[in-house]
């Protein structure tokens, strides 16, 4: 069985009429992945790559966790898949040592509370659903576990943050963020990864969590909507979300609509194979699939930086 963070997935056929040891020692691709990502990636992606000839081995973090081993240099993958376009800027320029000369952001989704069903406040959400009840209501009732991710190591970490200060101007509730949420890294509520934040709701250790749309629906978690001008999923809204920000451990993050971004770092050690999974990522099969778990894809993807550096083989899905 594959790890939720850790794995191998080997192509169980030949490539091109070589054998399956060849296929595998020629097209074997290191991912660096956003850990909300993991439900779509194993049950779908890392399959699809496989039944196409390409091996891929990698692991999921929050995309700072990840954006910090590969400035460390304890990473080099072939592939990077940020959930903030921002992390990956953020390894670009003189000063980050041009570890990443471009990225393509190439789609969205939004923020959503995702509920256990047999939680004793299932029904609250449900109202809330039917719009018999306030969100904000429910999400301040007494004993309710609420659960989020790491603001300083995962994106949807800070986004909730954001979110829930959008959502305090949006409903006239003053201190109603930090009511609920208390400290930033409250540890009464956040978990380290997507996946424990996941298992701890599906457990029935959580009765809600923040997630992305995405997740809610690769996982099949009942979930309620914010309001567009709080989920931070709508690009109109975009001057709303810049109205609010946080400062985790000296970095300020202002909102933003969130987006997911991909490149293939400087220091990739199978940058053909990278672009291969690029591009098979972003071709009409790949997008069918992350189309499929919640995902709206950008009609072409916006690439940063200098397009001169993409590798050949994803050249005709980034331009």
């Amino acid at each position: 069985m594959l790890s939720r963070r850790d794995f191998t997935l080997a192509a169980g056929v030949a490539l091109f009429g070589l054998t399956a040891d060849a296929a595998r020692a020629a097209e074997s691709v290191n991912l660096s992945y956003a850990d909300s990502l993991i439900t779509v990636m194993e049950r779908t992606l890392i399959p699809l790559a496989a039944a196409h000839g390409l091996e891929v081995a990698g692991e999921s973090k929050g995309s700072v966790a990840l954006a910090n081993l590969i400035r460390s240099g304890l990473r080099s993958p072939d592939v990077f898949i940020s959930a903030d376009p921002a992390v990956i800027a953020s390894l670009m320029g003189a000063t980050n040592d041009n570890l990443v000369a471009w990225y393509a952001t190439f789609a969205t989704t939004r923020l959503v509370v995702g509920y256990a069903p047999a939680s004793p406040f299932a029904h609250s959400f449900v109202d809330v659903a039917r719009s018999r009840r306030s969100l904000v209501d429910v999400l301040a009732q007494p004993g309710l576990r609420l659960g989020r991710t790491d603001p300083a190591l995962d994106p949807k970490g800070y986004r909730t943050i954001l979110a829930m200060r959008l959502l305090e101007r949006y409903a006239h509730r003053p201190g109603f963020a930090r009511k609920l949420l208390g400290d930033d890294r409250n540890p009464a509520q956040v978990l380290p990864d997507s996946a424990t934040l996941l298992g701890r709701l599906e457990g029935g250790e959580l009765d809600a969590v923040f997630l992305y749309a995405t997740e809610s629906t690769a996982r099949s978690v009942p979930a309620v909507e914010l309001p567009r001008a709080v989920n931070l999923g709508d690009p109109l809204e975009a001057p709303t979300y810049a109205s609010v920000s946080v400062t985790i451990d000296g970095k300020t993050r202002t909102g933003a609509p969130i987006a997911f971004a991909l490149t293939i770092p400087r220091l990739a050690r199978n940058p053909r194979a990278g672009a291969d999974f690029v591009a098979l990522l972003l071709s009409p099969e790949g997008r069918a699939a992350l189309a499929r778990s919640g995902m709206t894809l950008f009609a072409r993807p916006q690439v940063n930086g200098d397009p001169s550096a993409i590798p050949a083989g994803a050249r005709s899905v980034l331009r």
